[in-house]
């Protein structure tokens, strides 16, 4: 088993998307550095149940969720339950790499404290597939609060490298459930 997980992450490597390339567009919604591969999209979240947190901005986070992918795209429509999701192999990391960085900045919005926000940079826990670490983000709209439209940025690095940013776009969605 472990012999078929290292020929997958070294296939993975080969066909690992370095962005930063000269055929980049000024389009793109993404940039990965070199030895990140990534996954993205559009998801709902169903079940789970909100507890309260001290250490998130908003003192909440949600608990035993599933997200259902809906598709890979870097649009979400403004309706609660539906946010990103984003999972990155980090090849060219060490496989001891125990966390990294996410900055995330985003539309303004005013929490229930009257606090206004707009930014938050928190670490996220790495874990070893085969041999390489891999980190996985989450964040789904759930209250009122967050339901505005706009860019969504979402930067990952380490050790004061940028690995991956992706920006999401945040849009009013007319169509029904």
């Amino acid at each position: 088993m472990k012999f078929t997980l290292a020929i997958l992450n070294t296939l993975l490597l080969f066909f690992a998307v370095n962005a930063y390339s000269e055929e980049a567009s000024e389009e793109t919604y993404f940039r990965a550095a070199e030895g990140v591969s990534f996954a993205y999209g559009h998801v709902k979240r169903s079940g789970g149940e909100m507890i309260a947190d001290p250490n998130s901005a908003t003192g909440f986070r949600w608990i035993n969720t599933k997200l259902a992918n809906v598709e890979e795209t870097n649009r979400i429509p403004l309706k609660k339950g539906h946010g990103f999701h984003v999972q990155l192999l980090l090849f060219k990391l060490p496989a001891e790499t125990a966390s990294i960085k996410v900055s995330m900045t985003h539309p303004e919005m005013q929490l229930p404290s009257g606090q206004l926000l707009s930014n938050s940079t928190f670490m996220i826990p790495t874990r070893v597939s085969g041999v390489v670490p891999e980190a996985s983000l989450s964040y789904t709209l759930d209250e009122d609060y967050e339901l505005v439209a706009g860019d969504w940025v979402v930067t990952f690095s380490h050790a004061g490298k940028e690995l991956y940013q992706i920006t999401f776009v945040t849009y009013a969605d007319v169509t029904a459930e």
